[in-house]
């Protein structure tokens, strides 16, 4: 039982192996999701940019109330707050501007609610040497600030993350749900699920050009191109396999 089939177009043969035809369906169905998953991507990434910038208001919030829709819209935000520690949080291996460095995080009582609440005070550069660790400007004690509501993901394979508890310092890997639990049973607090990053105009910040998105939409339009590229090329290449040239024909 043959395996194949031929056509001739002219001068030329084309020979369709069923056992590649499968093959050249099942790569090019594959590149074309991966192609297409990158556009939803960018667009799903395009939708939340848009949101938080029409979030950009101010919003008075109610700090023994803050809802879910609150922090998951990345809502903007004023409070005035006590600095609760000498004690700077260091969230290590953050990358900004292609540099290793720390996000800074403070704790401090919001001070209507009397909620503890994690103030993110934006980027530092790190040292060659981990042991280095570097020194952190003390926050404002009593502290007017603005920022943005953002949420606290639990990440994976972080149950083992522990902190590391310095003088004036806790550095930890991560930045999670699991952590939040460590920090509240080091200070004997209990602290809200998100954090504020502070806007630029806040006193006590450092670096803040904050990455909402680990990924712009640009980027994964340029991978989408990139997928659609290789199975346009797989489909040439395909083409010049399975096309040839009757010898008995001129």
């Amino acid at each position: 039982m043959s395996h194949s089939i031929e056509y001739n177009i002219g001068r030329y043969r084309l020979t369709i192996n069923f056992w590649f035809l499968i093959l050249f369906l099942l790569v090019q169905t594959g590149l074309n999701e991966l192609g297409f998953w990158q556009i939803e991507r960018a667009k799903q990434k395009q939708a939340f940019l848009d949101k938080v910038n029409r979030s950009s208001e101010y919003t008075n919030i109610d700090f023994n109330a803050v809802s879910a829709p609150d922090i998951q819209n990345y809502k903007h935000v004023k409070l005035e707050a006590f600095t609760d520690l000498n004690q700077s949080i260091l969230v290590e291996n953050v990358i900004q501007n292609g540099k290793l460095g720390y996000q800074v995080l403070q704790l401090v009582t919001e001070k209507q609610s009397q909620k503890r609440l994690l103030i993110n005070r934006g980027w530092i550069a790190g040292r060659a040497n981990r042991s280095d660790i570097p020194s952190v400007d003390a926050a404002p004690y009593d502290w007017s600030i603005s920022g943005r509501l953002s949420p606290i993901h639990q990440q994976l394979l972080s149950g083992k993350a522990e902190l590391e508890i310095y003088p004036r310092l806790v550095r930890v890997p991560v930045l999670d749900l699991s952590i939040v639990s460590q920090l509240e049973k080091q200070f004997r607090v209990s602290i809200e699920p998100y954090v504020i990053r502070l806007d630029e105009n806040t006193q006590g910040h450092f670096d803040v050009l904050w990455n909402w998105v680990s990924m712009s939409p640009e980027k994964h339009l340029g991978y989408a191109f990139q997928w659609f590229g290789l199975s346009f090329a797989f489909l040439i290449a395909s083409l010049f396999a399975l096309i040839k040239k009757n010898k008995n024909k001129l």
